[in-house]
Formats: C-alpha cells, structure tokens, sequence
C-alpha cells in the first residue's frame, strides 16, 4: 500500500511493507528518506499546526488599524466605514491564516528519529484510513513475531517483552494477564 500526500513544496510517500514502511519527504528544508520496522514505530503520535505567519500578522495588523480608525472616527467624526473595512480585512486575513494552515502528526521512532504526515492530506477520510492500516500491520506483525513465549527463557526477560507489547497497544490488559501467567507457570525463573 502507497499512500502519497502533496502541499505546495512539501511531499511525503509512505510504503507499507509486511514488516516495515518506506518513507520518503521532501520539503523546502530537505529531502529525507528511510525505512522503518515496524519494531520502532511508536503509537505514541503527537500533533502539531503550521500555518503562514504573514496572514496572522496581517490579520493582528488590520485589526489594530481598524480599531484605532474607529476609535479617532468617533472622537474627530471621522467616517466609521474605513474602520470597517479594515476589520474586514483583518477577517479575511485571519481566515486564510486558518484555511492555509496543515495539521500534522508526528511518530516518533525508537532510536530518537520521527517522521510526519499532514493529517487532513489528499483528504481526513483517507488519512485516517491510512493510519488505521498502517497500525494494523504493525500491530499483526509486532504479534505474530514477539507474543511468542519461550519457556527455555528467564521469565522476567518474556514479562518484559509481553509489556512492551502491551504498552504499544497491541495486545490488551486480558490477553497480558493470560500470556504472563503462562509465563510464570512455564518458564524457568533464573
């Protein structure tokens, strides 16, 4: 599965793999690309907003002058109407702060790295499908390669693991009591 997103000068490509993703961005600072397994794909996404910041100084500064002009228009009888249309523009202005803005989350990876999508890029719908795919294979993969005990292992090296699956998100409390007290039944305690 490839999922592609586009924005002015930026572009990001993510390939999924049964194991891992391909990830390629390109901005207007860099071009980067890596391929991550899954092993260090965290579910602990953050968010963040960038957005052009000459439309919100540009909206901060019609609205100053807006209200200044209305304010010397009643003390020397000025026409109100200038002041409105600088509130006008302050409108505009601030409404394509918001519209020309992007949200993106950010994954963070094991090893200190983290890569990011534009979360409402080529659509949210499909956005969210992507994501909602991508945890998917990394939560069947991560599943089928370390729930697996080992009973010839020491059983506080088998907890570890098990809760580092759970922590991930990709087994739940149940099935972590289940696994770990198969753990402490089976393997030996050295």
């Amino acid at each position: 599965m490839t999922f592609e997103q586009k924005r002015g000068r930026e572009e990001y490509r993510v390939e999924l793999g049964e194991k891992e993703l391909s990830y390629h961005s390109s901005t207007q600072q860099s071009d980067g690309s890596a391929v991550v397994p899954f092993e260090l794909l965290s579910r602990r996404t953050t968010r963040f907003s960038s957005a052009n910041p000459f439309f919100r100084n540009a909206a901060i500064y019609f609205g100053v002058l807006s209200v200044v002009t209305i304010g010397f228009g009643f003390l020397i009888d000025l026409d109100p109407l200038t002041g409105l249309l600088w509130a006008a523009l302050a409108a505009v202005s601030y409404v394509a702060y918001r519209v020309t803005g992007a949200s993106y989350d950010v994954f963070p990876l094991a090893d200190g790295r983290v890569f990011r999508l534009m979360r409402n890029r080529p659509s949210r719908e499909g956005y969210e499908a992507f994501r909602t795919e991508l945890f998917r294979r990394r939560d069947r993969y991560l599943l089928e390669r370390y729930a697996r005990i080992d009973v010839e292992r020491p059983a506080r090296l088998e907890r570890r693991r098990i809760e580092w699956l759970r922590d991930e998100g990709v087994i739940d409390d149940r099935a972590f009591i289940t696994i770990v007290e198969t753990i402490d039944e089976h393997a030996p305690s050295n």
